[in-house]
């Protein structure tokens, strides 16, 4: 897709749900390998062309940068937040689980964006 014309970003962004659908299969199970900076980097490298493609911008934009533009999370944060939900929705109740896990995603992705910096 070209950078400048072509599908919105509205349906880019479905685009980059499908992307990230297939990317964080069964992420309960292998979560934590994404502590490792091999993994994380190459799952992140697909991530990154998707966020640019939604932000319409060009490929010399940082990556954390252009996740916070497009408003994206990014992958090895959604992958522990899946398993954080999968591990607790038994006790607690799945949608108090979800909850808490996002707000803590996003916690800590405004961490780690405030370090970028």
């Amino acid at each position: 897709m070209a950078n400048i014309i072509g599908p919105k970003p509205s349906k880019r962004r479905l685009l980059m749900s499908v992307t990230q659908s297939i990317l964080l299969y069964r992420s309960e199970i292998w979560a934590d390998a994404l502590k490792q900076k091999k993994y994380r980097k190459t799952m992140a490298a697909v991530q990154h062309r998707g966020v640019l493609k939604i932000a319409c911008s060009y490929r010399t934009v940082s990556e954390s940068a252009a996740l916070v533009i497009a408003g994206v999370i990014p992958i090895d944060l959604l992958a522990l937040e899946r398993k954080k939900i999968f591990e607790k929705s038994p006790e607690v109740g799945k949608e108090n689980t979800r909850l808490e896990a996002r707000i803590a995603t996003e916690e800590c992705w405004q961490r780690r964006w405030n370090n970028d910096r």
